[in-house]
């Protein structure tokens, strides 16, 4: 039986597996993988850990524990393979097979000792059922990569026995575990995926036939399109995005085409050419605006997408001033759409560009309407959305307004006694760079310390000046 090329590439893993397994020195398999061979690597350590489907005779645990505390990191693996155990408890009872009993933490021990013990029992526990156990090191969210790494360091220099192995995941663009797998020659053992997804995915449109109809030849366009923006060809994505949207435009298939114009304007972006992404994006927002005329239901979204795209154009341009203009405008269209977290982002990003600007009280206002936005959020939505980034923007932009307002004693004329005498501080809200009518000193709203100072109209100099509000430097006098 002929195989596609997703199971070619997962008995490509399997190989792999099998190289590394026999190895009786090994202890880490460092799988190096590109971005778009992650979910194919996840695949196949699923496939394995499904005893009814897999084809090793290993026995696969993922363990996707936060690296957040080096030093516990360990005790949180311990408590995550016991839940497993607990988990599939019931099946292996079912079966015959008594429960694992994990040994009993010793005080005296490292967080990796811990978890070693407890590897070396579960394995012992089932050797009848796996040759090797085999923990696939998952964290959902990783800390600093240099604890990350000597930790591993660890695990391997004190991980004792041959059937008890270990797996984690390198990215082929930073390879952040090469100087391990370098000084543990042997016991890290690193092994490239080198899966071509790209290709995978062209064997399988050709695989899927009916190039020779408009579906199918855009398949086929969209994919090859999407290969070359990945390895960065960006004259080839031009040249195949082209023919992809005049296919769907020939057949009134619009969404087609915005989606083409957008792989297209994201490799100019990703080469530094905005103004040419832009030209695209506004091509993808009139083929949206014909698909929501259409009565299409995705028209109106992928419009107010093409506009996002735009925006970020503008921003990659420096042209802030633009930018802020298109996600003002915008945001009223993310409402309409009731879709709250694009809103928020049309807020913040419109915010963000003002603050750029150094326009301030636009800048938090827009800020003020993102924040609204997040606080009418649900729970949920608003733990995934940007509006942390709202908070530290308006944070930010609090003090920049508070570097407009200086304050400032009055004069202080030496009373009878001889004795200076204060009058009532006042307060005044002076424009950015602004200069004294009287002795025509200037303000500023930059925020390096100490502060400019500047005198009001009419103020003798010497007499009266603006000062950071409630703050003097050091060994300064308050006037």
């Amino acid at each position: 039986m002929i195989k596609n090329a997703v199971e070619r590439r997962l008995e490509l893993l399997h190989d792999q597996w099998t190289e590394f397994a026999q190895l009786s020195d090994a202890r880490l398999l460092r799988w190096v993988v590109e971005p778009d061979e992650v979910r194919m690597v996840e695949a196949f350590l699923e496939k394995e850990g499904d005893d009814r489907i897999g084809e090793c005779p290993d026995l696969f645990l993922r363990l996707e524990e936060p690296f957040e505390e080096p030093a516990r990191y360990g005790y949180a693996l311990h408590e995550a393979l016991v839940r497993l155990e607990k988990e599939s408890r019931a099946g292996l009872e079912e079966e015959g097979l008594s429960g694992w009993k994990c040994p009993q933490v010793k005080d005296a021990g490292t967080d990796v000792d811990v978890f070693l013990t407890a590897c070396n029992a579960l394995r012992s526990h089932y050797e009848n059922l796996c040759e090797h156990l085999v923990l696939v090191l998952m964290p959902v969210r990783g800390g600093d990569a240099s604890a990350w790494q000597k930790w591993l360091g660890r695990l391997v220099g004190q991980a004792a026995s041959a059937h008890v192995r270990f797996v984690v995941l390198d990215d082929a663009r930073a390879l952040a575990l090469e100087p391990l797998a370098e000084a543990l020659l042997g016991r890290v053992v690193t092994i490239p995926a080198k899966l071509d997804m790209g290709r995978a995915l062209e064997e399988l449109s050709q695989a899927a036939g009916h190039l020779d109809t408009p579906g199918g030849k855009f398949r086929e366009l969209f994919v090859r399109m999407s290969n070359a923006a990945t390895k960065g060809n960006v004259g080839q994505v031009e040249r195949l995005g082209a023919q992809a949207v005049a296919v769907a435009a020939g057949q009134g298939l619009h969404s087609l085409a915005v989606t083409a114009h957008f792989v297209v304007g994201g490799a100019l972006l990703g080469a530094k050419r905005p103004q040419e992404a832009l030209a695209h994006y506004r091509q993808a927002e009139a083929a949206a605006k014909e698909s929501e005329a259409k009565g299409e239901p995705q028209g109106a979204q992928l419009r107010l997408k093409s506009r996002m795209a735009q925006g970020a154009a503008w921003v990659l341009a420096q042209e802030y001033a633009q930018a802020a203009k298109l996600y003002a405008e915008t945001a009223p269209w993310a409402r309409e759409l009731k879709d709250a977290r694009m809103e928020l982002e049309c807020w913040r990003m419109a915010s963000w560009c003002c603050e750029g600007l150094k326009e301030v009280e636009r800048a938090w206002e827009y800020g003020q309407h993102a924040w609204q936005v997040g606080q009418a959020m649900d729970p949920g939505m608003r733990e995934t959305s940007t509006l942390p980034y709202v908070g530290e923007a308006l944070v930010r932009l609090s003090h920049e307004r508070m570097a407009c307002t200086y304050i400032w004693p009055t004069t202080h004329w030496p009373d009878a006694r001889g004795r200076r005498s204060w009058a009532r501080s006042q307060k005044a809200n002076l424009p950015p760079c602004a200069r004294c009518a009287s002795c025509g000193m200037g303000t500023c709203r930059c925020t390096r310390w100490p502060p400019p100072r500047a005198s009001l109209p009419g103020c003798s100099n010497r007499r009266v000046s603006h000062r950071w509000p409630g703050r003097t430097p050091p060994g300064a006098m308050p006037w």
